[in-house]
């Protein structure tokens, strides 16, 4: 098999890897196994970085080093690398979570609070904004939901269903226990079509195959999510968040109005 520049470049995107490192994996997985010599011959990487990258491949999960000598490597199935792949940006993003939560304790943190509550009285009420990229819409809809006092109002489609329990799980757990009312519509015809993460946390009822996708926070925060998630690629989808109480309880009845003629899951 032919490896191409478009193929390296699809495979580091999809595993997370450097320019090195996919091209040494690669290489290594038309071998199954090979010694650093023999990698650095057909990866065309450098003699002198292919045993920094195989040490690194290593420890990723990618790449298992076997004793004797010479020194062999031997590649992973395809398969057990995405799974190394996935548990690695799972470790990585709680670590990143962890360095966020250091960030309140600073003084700098402390001076954009300052800045906040006294400028704050001299903005509108009704703040709105586009949002662009669903991994930004995610981080919106993170920080509506953490902070949702009263009710939460979701509607989204069935592959929503599966991002919201992955990227909102555990913050939508968290409003339920604060007393929160969660509300779900989604084209769903029984429970066990609901990620596991999501039952007893939340309300739903199917509504009937016609997607959509919004949410409403407490009756003063509206996110439009303005694209089919199954025509748009992930990194153009688009959304709109509106600030306004007026707006969002207009919404918000229209929703309770429909939810009553819904058919409980």
């Amino acid at each position: 098999m032919i490896v191409t520049e478009t193929f390296l470049n699809k495979a580091r995107s999809a595993f997370d890897l450097n320019e090195y490192e996919v091209k040494t994996w690669t290489a290594l997985l038309s071998r199954n196994e090979s010694t650093a010599g023999e990698l650095a011959e057909i990866s065309t990487v450098p003699r002198s970085r292919v045993y920094d990258i195989l040490e690194s491949l290593t420890q990723k999960g990618f790449v298992i080093k076997k004793k004797g000598s010479p020194i062999k490597y031997k590649t992973v199935t395809p398969e057990e690398a995405l799974a190394a792949a996935r548990n690695n940006a799972l470790i990585n993003a709680e670590n990143e979570s962890k360095e966020f939560e250091k960030v309140k304790k600073t003084p700098s943190y402390k001076e954009l609070e300052t800045l906040y509550k006294e400028g704050s009285p001299a903005l509108e009420k009704d703040v709105s904004g586009l949002i662009k990229g669903r991994k930004n819409i995610n981080a919106q809809l993170l920080s509506l939901v953490s902070r949702a006092k009263t009710s939460l109002v979701l509607c989204t489609t069935k592959d929503g269903i599966v991002r919201k329990a992955e990227n909102l799980g555990k913050e939508l757990k968290k409003a339920k226990a604060r007393g929160v009312s969660v509300k779900l519509v989604a084209p769903l015809n029984s429970l066990d079509d609901l990620p596991t993460t999501l039952k007893k946390v939340i309300d739903v009822k199917n509504n009937h195959g016609k997607d959509a996708r919004f949410v409403v926070v407490d009756n003063e925060h509206v996110l439009f999510i303005l694209n089919d998630d199954k025509e748009v690629h992930e990194n153009y989808d688009c959304g709109v968040w509106i600030n306004s109480p007026f707006l969002a309880k207009g919404f918000d009845q229209f929703f309770q109005n429909s939810w009553k003629g819904m058919k409980k899951i």
